[in-house]
């Protein structure tokens, strides 16, 4: 059976995530779709606007074969170490392609780049040191300039974010030397950040967030299919959708309280962010004020957000990489059979049965998004569901 890996967080599952599915498994010619989706918090900081096992079954309903968790270690991570997590799983999974939705909507682009980079290995961080070294560069910026210096005849934009994250999928391929096809298309419609949609039946996932938090229910049918809409709708009769406001307290509350130079000893520390973070608590009073105050060229509201957030889950380092199944259709039962015995990460599905040193960073993550209102049995939960199947 031909696989091809996804990488994906569905915060919620949309249209154009639909779309996405469906191309992938058209273009690379795939018999099962495999996806690794982030857990209760996410790449660029934030928590998850519901629970891991909602998002899970959306996209199980919707059509992907199997689903497997990012842990946290990697998923809360700029965008490199949060690739190589992502394509260390899919390669254990055995899968032949990787497919993306990005900006610029050419594969061979991306692998000429990532090769010229991996070329080029000390020329190019030599570079990025020096954009650096200028206090008004964000890591994000210095990354997109030294590009452009280096490599002036590929049009590669790493100022936009689906191009950023293509970009490190395709060195993490190179540079963990899988045998894995780079394929994508380009994003269609909405743009990664668009507030307001501006197209009739898709949308990005930040204006279908700021629907549901308006219970605007009747703009949000017309932009997820049924399946998704009904997920949403039956679990906000009993939970709270979630966002950073509900962790603000907790937040102010550590960054005022801790030593700066234990700050210094959490991951992601570094050139003097500690101190940045414990002025703008101090002076906020909520954490939209807080990101305003915190947020400078240097330092971007993602670097300020997953800080921020490892700052909350005290994570003063990374662990092993491991497999935690999330859900499968009939298709993706199958396929696990059939890889099982080859696959060489850890493979975890039940959690209660896992190590506990493998699973730490996990757990206090789930511990922390647990404090959230209404998902106060989340930490139960999410330690004792088994995999999702979606009935044949």
């Amino acid at each position: 059976m031909k696989a091809t890996g996804i990488i994906v967080e569905y915060n919620p599952f949309h249209n154009g995530h639909l779309l996405h599915l469906q191309e992938a498994r058209k273009r690379t010619k795939a018999d099962v779709i495999i996806a690794v989706m982030s857990g209760s918090f996410l790449q660029r900081g934030e928590p998850a606007l519901l629970p891991k096992w909602e998002r899970a079954q959306m996209a199980i309903d919707a059509g992907v074969d199997l689903i497997v968790e990012l842990p946290f270690s990697f998923a809360t991570q700029q965008a490199a170490i949060f690739a190589n997590g992502a394509v260390e799983i899919l390669d254990a999974l055995g899968v032949q392609s990787l497919f993306f939705g990005s900006e610029n909507g050419d594969a061979q682009t991306f692998s000429k780049v990532a090769k010229l980079i991996t070329e080029q290995s000390a020329q190019f961080k030599a570079i990025i040191r020096r954009f650096l070294d200028n206090k008004t560069n964000s890591y994000a910026s210095a990354w997109h300039a030294a590009i452009n210096e280096l490599a002036p005849d590929l049009t590669l934009d790493l100022a936009q974010p689906n191009n950023i994250l293509g970009f490190h999928y395709t060195l993490a391929v190179i540079e963990q030397k899988k045998r894995i096809e780079i394929a994508t298309m380009p994003r269609q419609s909405a743009a990664y950040h668009e507030q307001k949609p501006t197209h009739q039946s898709i949308a990005s996932a930040t204006s279908i967030r700021s629907m549901l938090l308006a219970n605007d229910w009747k703009s949000v049918r017309q932009y997820v299919p049924g399946t998704t809409l009904t997920i949403l709708q039956e679990y906000r009769e009993t939970h709270s959708f979630i966002t950073w406001q509900d962790f603000w307290p907790l937040l102010k509350y550590q960054l005022v309280i801790t030593p700066t130079k234990q700050l210094q000893n959490i991951r992601g520390i570094s050139e003097g962010i500690e101190n940045r973070l414990q002025q703008a608590g101090i002076r906020a009073t909520n954490f939209d004020e807080f990101l305003k105050h915190a947020t400078t060229k240097r330092y971007s509201d993602s670097r300020i957000k997953r800080t921020s957030l490892q700052v909350l889950a005290k994570q003063t380092s990374p662990k092993e990489n491991y497999i935690r199944l999330l859900g499968m259709s009939a298709i993706g039962q199958q396929y696990l059979r059939q890889v099982k015995k080859d696959i060489t990460l850890p493979l975890i599905s039940t959690a209660s049965k896992a190590s506990p040193t493998l699973l730490n960073n996990d757990i206090r993550a789930t511990k922390l998004y647990s404090l959230a209102p209404t998902l106060e049995n989340q930490f139960l939960r999410d330690f004792h569901t088994p995999p999702y199947r979606k009935k044949p």
